[in-house]
């Protein structure tokens, strides 16, 4: 009996399990509590939304003008940076001011405002600034500004599109400043059409008519393409796509075909100015008669030939020149006495015979300060038109006077 009394009671699964329900109904309390307290005590973190810097649309509102342009710069910045909401009225603002939600909505309105207050111009923006919120703003400007279905400013725009011309701009300023007053005259004299086919057939007859504005206001340097696009055989006329590019094609070959006829005109003015000279030069080489002379600038001779440098340079040779003491009877230092006829080297002892007429004649005896009897000259002048130093001339007489 001793031996069953000291052995281990026995416990079943289903005992434990009521006991362990028990001890948890009995201290969840006091777990819920502690559960409670050791979260209360934990900061919360709290996420905040970084908020990137809007940049300035490239237009500021002026006017009814810039409005269009303004208003699709300032929403496409806003739809970027996803708050459209607050300038188009979408996001409300909370009731409750002081919530985490009132205190998000009033710093971004804020931001917007401020943004759309500095891309205004300083007239306009005294209009506005005592609103509070972007919205409201957004929505007297654009009731006050848009100018949709003002006819005076899209009669102006339809006129100025008629009127323009190309002039000296090129094609893709031309294209540019059309499609500016055609997006303009599209926002302030707005079509609205309901059936599919119609809104077809008009956005065809729209194209047509700005393809035709295209072609009438391009530079007459076009003319031929522009007259093979509207006679282009079928009928019809290109798309405005097709036109640009067709008129952007021809002003590069334009472009190229000037820059070839430049090179081609200059490289004709320089065969042209080469073979001038070659011919200037020809022309003086076989023209002796009409060379002068770099001394006396007289024709007929070279400068190694003038007489007044052979006379100034004269020396004393014998029978040697004819300016020496020699008894030589000719130029040619042929003569007898005690001239021996030598050619020395020098400019001075050259034996040269030189041809004159009696006008240089009596120009280079004036040169030399020499006198000569009239009744010599008179028959020098009938003798001949030109002298000959070896025999009309008495040289040796006009020296001996001249250095007595």
């Amino acid at each position: 009996m001793a031996d069953k009394d000291d052995a281990p009671a026995t416990v079943t699964a289903g005992e434990l399990a009521a006991v362990l329900q028990a001890m948890d109904e009995k201290y969840r309390p006091l777990f819920d509590a502690l559960s409670k307290l050791g979260g209360g005590s934990r900061p919360e973190v709290e996420v905040k939304e970084e908020v990137h810097p809007l940049q300035m649309p490239l237009v500021k509102l002026e006017g009814s003008e810039s409005y269009a342009s303004w208003a699709e710069h300032a929403e496409t910045i806003l739809v970027s940076r996803k708050l459209e909401g607050y300038i188009l009225g979408t996001i409300e603002k909370p009731a409750e001011e002081g919530s985490k939600e009132g205190q998000k909505w009033k710093m971004t309105n804020a931001l917007v405002r401020a943004w759309l207050l500095s891309s205004l111009s300083p007239q306009i923006a005294k209009q506005v600034e005592r609103i509070k919120e972007a919205s409201e703003i957004w929505r007297l400007l654009k009731g006050t500004y848009s100018g949709v279905g003002n006819e005076m400013l899209a009669c102006r725009i339809q006129r100025e599109v008629q009127e323009l011309r190309q002039a000296e701009k090129s094609v893709v300023e031309y294209v540019s400043e059309l499609k500016r007053l055609w997006s303009d005259l599209d926002y302030f004299d707005p079509v609205e059409l309901e059936c599919g086919k119609c809104i077809e057939k008009f956005n065809k007859w729209t194209e047509r008519r700005r393809v035709r504005d295209f072609l009438n206001g391009l530079h007459r340097r076009f003319e031929n393409r522009r007259a093979a696009l509207y006679g282009n055989g079928n009928g019809k006329l290109p798309s405005l796509e097709q036109a640009i590019s067709a008129i952007m094609s021809e002003e590069t070959r334009l472009k190229l075909e000037t820059v070839d006829s430049v090179e081609q005109s200059m490289v004709q003015k320089r065969s042209a100015f080469l073979a001038a000279g070659g011919e200037n030069y020809q022309r003086t080489a076989t023209s002796f008669q009409e060379r002068k002379c770099f001394e006396c600038g007289n024709p007929g001779h070279l400068k190694a030939a003038c007489p007044l440098l052979i006379g100034a340079g004269a020396g004393r040779g014998r029978g040697q020149d004819w300016r020496g003491r020699g008894r030589g009877r000719s130029f040619d230092a042929r003569g007898g006495g005690r001239g021996r006829g030598v050619h020395p080297p020098g400019r001075a002892n050259t034996c040269t015979i030189v041809e004159l007429t009696a006008d240089e004649l009596e120009r280079w005896r004036q040169f030399k300060n020499l006198s000569l009897d009239v009744g010599q000259s008179s028959e020098a002048h009938g003798a001949s038109s030109s002298a000959n130093f070896s025999g009309t001339w008495d040289w040796k007489k006009d020296w001996d006077g001249e250095h007595a």
